[in-house]
């Protein structure tokens, strides 16, 4: 046991200096502490309130920017909901133009072709009665030689106005007091 207690300073003496020694190895030169540092923010330090706002602010312009993009999708669509309705329209209108057309086509082809083979004085007669814009417009797809014919026919003023319409005057001359009312 005697070897023991001679051993014992020595052992002792190495279990205190082992760590001062190990300490002074892991201590790094000053150039090396320069590098490893991390240098320290200049801002100013934040308000608790502040550092909220600051750590919530991404979310927050995220969740907008959400907001607003399904808003303008949900525009677009009734957008596009209401066009769809308004072409559909479009079209019915389209169509009821067109069989107002043909009709007016036929009808017009007919009244001229019945305007043709009616005497001159009888037709000068009917025509003065009807309004002067659809009479004009008769007058203008029958002959000449029977339209001529029935215009001999008609009283001067009034043929004088149908002669106007026809000629392109006629808005001035079936309504003169519009022209006035223009002035």
């Amino acid at each position: 046991m005697r070897s023991f207690t001679s051993f014992a300073p020595v052992l002792l003496g190495l279990f205190l200096f082992a760590p001062i020694v190990a300490a002074d190895e892991a201590k790094p030169d000053s150039n090396e502490l320069e590098v490893l540092q991390v240098p320290q923010p200049n801002a100013p330090e934040l308000s608790p309130a502040q550092q909220y706002c600051s750590s919530i602010m991404d979310a927050a312009t995220a969740a907008q920017i959400a907001q607003q993009t399904r808003n303008l999708e949900k525009a677009q669509k009734q957008l596009n909901d209401r066009i769809a309705v308004l072409a559909e329209k479009a079209e019915v209108l389209k169509g009821w133009i067109k069989m107002r057309e043909d009709f007016t086509a036929r009808a017009t082809e007919s009244l001229v072709q019945i305007y043709s083979k009616m005497k001159p004085d009888a037709a000068a007669a009917q025509l003065a009665a009807m309004d002067e814009m659809v009479a004009a417009a008769i007058m203008s797809k029958l002959t000449p030689k029977a339209s001529s014919l029935i215009m001999t026919e008609m009283e001067v003023a009034k043929a004088a106005r149908l002669s106007a319409v026809i000629a392109g005057a006629g808005e001035v001359a079936v309504h003169p007091e519009r022209k006035a009312d223009a002035q």
